[in-house]
């Protein structure tokens, strides 16, 4: 690998020494990682709460005309999310990836290198999307856990991608086969660690949502007392006051998987074969290899 053999997140063995790293990343470079996950989640949120949805409530979902009309309606903002997602999700990656370099023009570098894997990263995506969603819908078919183990395995192969593409290879086939190679090459380990960090996110998460809700407990209650107040519970999204402290909130923890993904590329590609790139100066030809190695005295 590039330059990246002394990166900070790179030499986990086990779970211990991966939850070690990634806790002393995290706080290490947290500011810049909560900037970028704020914005993010500010940017989604805002465009969330233009969403009507409390309009499904008196709708006659009978008129078929009348809920594609809708739905038709929310596939420009819901589309914005998704690519403002995936751009804040891109950057996230390269800032994990490049600031603990030290590097002059690091902003510059980050811009950049994730403006550069933008469109292959967003092939990428879509093809991952179609995949998980036919093994997650499989498995459901079948029984629940078959669809859960489907969405973890899915979840787990498409962590390598950003990693392999920011410093292998842009081609989205390569970066497809080489993520499910990392994938494979320690599956259980690798899907022990996306499993264990999950259920800490869900865990952190619940606990900040529950903080977040505390200004709007009453209507919480109430919305759960009478579900004709659901309504009211989708009204309160739309508050200033709980779009930014929930903004606030969640990018706590968005950080963490762009974290992981890091401490599994760099686990799985020590001792595989990865794209290098060679120096220049190894190139040149030196003035010793114009002349016949001398035999040794022994």
């Amino acid at each position: 690998m590039n330059n990246y053999q002394n990166h900070p997140l790179s030499g986990a063995v086990d779970l211990d020494s991966a939850m070690t790293k990634m806790w002393a990343f995290y706080k290490k470079y947290f500011l810049g990682l909560y900037i970028i996950s704020v914005m993010m989640s500010l940017l989604t949120r805002i465009l969330s709460s233009r969403i009507d949805l409390s309009s499904f409530y008196s709708m006659d979902t009978t008129d078929y005309d009348e809920v594609f009309k809708m739905m038709k309606g929310m596939i420009v903002p819901y589309s914005l999310i998704v690519v403002i997602s995936i751009v804040f999700g891109v950057l996230l990656h390269a800032w994990v990836l490049e600031r603990p370099l030290g590097e002059e023009n690091t902003i510059q570098k980050v811009l950049k290198s994730s403006l550069v894997v933008l469109v292959p990263f967003l092939i990428v995506v879509i093809v991952f999307a179609i995949v998980g969603s036919m093994l997650t819908s499989i498995g459901i078919l079948l029984l629940i856990l078959p669809g859960v183990f489907a969405m973890l395995y899915i979840v787990t192969v498409a962590l390598f991608a950003l990693p392999v593409m920011l410093t292998e290879s842009r081609n989205p086939v390569q970066v497809i086969s080489r993520s499910f190679s990392l994938a494979h090459s320690n599956f259980w380990p690798n899907l022990a660690w996306v499993v264990v960090v999950s259920l800490i996110i869900v865990v952190i998460s619940l606990a900040v949502s529950g903080l977040v809700m505390l200004p709007f407990t009453g209507t919480f209650i109430k919305a759960l007392g009478d579900p004709d107040n659901a309504a009211k519970m989708l009204e309160m999204t739309k508050n200033p006051l709980y779009i930014g402290l929930s903004a606030l909130a969640t990018s706590l923890v968005t950080p963490v998987f762009p974290i992981l993904a890091f401490l599994l590329y760099f686990r799985n590609s020590e001792g595989m074969q990865a794209v290098k790139v060679t120096p220049e100066e190894e190139n040149r030809v030196k003035v010793e290899d114009l002349y016949p190695r001398m035999p040794e005295n022994k």
